[in-house]
């Protein structure tokens, strides 16, 4: 069913259809409008009024007089249009890493044995529970936000893709928050990349996909491979390529070395998918690069030649094997990194210990008793001993034992627009607060502008965790 025959069952005449995903539809008349994924493909622009579990989503297309009611089971997520920064919002002095795999962002406010209180300017003070708590990264400088949001094309290089592209040859456009591409295209920006830098944004497409992104490259302009010895001189980069939808590939770019082809990672799950969340972790000290797809860590490369990044840009270079094939990017956006991996966190010797790991990389092994006054009171095997709150990097809490809460309890998981995660039982969404049921913290009530999206979850509950990729 297409999207002006959902608008016509709901009971709204309009004037045109509206926008069929991934294609070269014309542009929303509101460059803020947010965008209605159906679980069918299809998907639809506008601006979200109010959800109601189990009942209704109220929905407010511009070229309809009334707003549209949808039934909740046919949506699959909903993408929020970015908001303009607002101060005090990005800054945040740690990052909470849950056992589901959830992070919240905020400032500490204190922690003992039973929970750590954390101050958050989207859903004020969470209380967690020491048993929900799997790490805590405390280095607030490496947190910053460095680049957020796609809002246009300004800023940005068109490459010449037809020096490098296998058949046609376009440009990227843009459209409401996003890139999209249907040739060979190549879009670049000095984004300033740090040494310890973490590259997100979300990726979809239609037909077989094959993108190249460049990181830590020098160059604005695409680089053939193949005759890369004779091309424009270039500082070495590292190419990640995405191709036929289930391959990745990580590879370092040398002027003047010799290619070896790296041998690719299969990931069987993108198959079955059209969008993807990734998210890139990069180390000059560490040699590595660590990508996670939909949260989850599924490759961590470290490089035997050492770092091969010689610039601080970023380039995307599409280049599809298929007429017909669409790529879409959004939600860009560039961060420092404190260079912990919460997914490769050192598991405690036993159930009672907690891992405080330092700047200076030392770890201090023992029990966290509390967090307060600058200090970190820690019972280690040799006694009682304070670590200063500010020569730590991170903590990896002992891992709880007990039962966990029923995951019938959630409904609805939603990314942070800042980054993390959250999931949780949705019980309401209006545009002056979005209340939900976090397992193991309680009722919360959320701002929405802190969301970036939306993702609906299965109704039956898991009776198993999903293994990782």
């Amino acid at each position: 069913m297409n999207n002006f025959s959902r608008m016509l069952l709901a009971g709204v005449l309009t004037l045109g259809a509206a926008a069929a995903p991934l294609s070269a539809q014309p542009a929303p008349t509101n460059a803020e409008d947010d965008c209605l994924f159906f679980r069918d493909g299809d998907s639809l622009y506008g601006k979200l009024l109010d959800i109601q579990p189990g009942s209704l989503i109220r929905w407010q297309h511009p070229d309809a007089s009334e707003p549209i009611d949808f039934k909740p089971e046919s949506v699959a997520q909903i993408g929020f249009a970015p908001r303009p920064s607002t101060a005090g919002r990005t800054d945040y002095t740690c990052k909470v890493w849950l056992a589901n795999g959830d992070s919240l962002a905020g400032n500490l406010v204190a922690c003992d044995r039973d929970a750590l209180t954390l101050d958050t300017w989207y859903a004020g003070k969470l209380k967690i529970p020491r048993r929900a708590l799997q790490s805590l990264s405390l280095n607030p400088r490496t947190n910053q936000v460095l680049f957020d949001g796609l809002t246009g094309l300004d800023g940005w290089t068109q490459g010449d893709a037809a020096k490098a592209a296998v058949g046609d040859s376009g440009q990227w456009s843009y459209r409401n928050g996003a890139f999209y591409a249907d040739k060979a295209a190549s879009i670049a920006r000095d984004v300033q990349l740090p040494d310890r830098s973490q590259v997100q944004f979300d990726l979809a497409w239609r037909g077989p996909l094959y993108l190249a992104i460049a990181l830590y490259t020098d160059s604005l302009q695409p680089i053939r491979l193949d005759t890369k010895e004779n091309g424009p001189d270039f500082g070495a980069f590292y190419s990640l390529r995405f191709a036929s939808t289930i391959f990745v590939t990580l590879e370092a770019i040398r002027k003047k070395d010799p290619r070896r082809p790296p041998e690719p990672l299969i990931i069987q799950s993108l198959t079955q998918k059209d969008r993807v969340h990734v998210d890139v972790r990069m180390s000059k000290a560490e040699r590595r690069v660590a990508l996670f797809i939909d949260g989850m860590l599924v490759k961590d490369w470290i490089d035997p030649g050492g770092f091969a990044g010689e610039g601080t840009g970023i380039r995307f270079v599409n280049n599809p094997i298929n007429a017909g094939s669409v790529v879409k990017l959004s939600d860009f956006r560039v961060s420092k990194w404190n260079g912990v991996l919460e997914d490769d966190a050192t598991e405690a010797p036993d159930p009672s210990h907690d891992v405080v790991l330092l700047e200076s990389g030392a770890k201090a092994t023992g029990a966290v008793v509390s967090i307060t006054d600058g200090q970190i009171a820690l019972l280690t095997a040799a006694g009682a001993t304070n670590v200063p709150l500010a020569a730590a990097g991170a903590i990896e809490f002992a891992r709880f034992q007990g039962q966990s809460p029923p995951a019938s309890l959630v409904t609805a998981h939603a990314t942070f627009r800042q980054g993390g995660a959250v999931t949780f039982q949705l019980l309401a969404w209006h545009p002056g607060g979005v209340a939900g049921l976090i397992p193991d913290i309680g009722k919360v009530t959320f701002d929405p502008a802190a969301f970036a999206r939306l993702q609906f979850l299965a109704a039956e509950p898991k009776t198993a965790a999903e293994p990782k990729n």
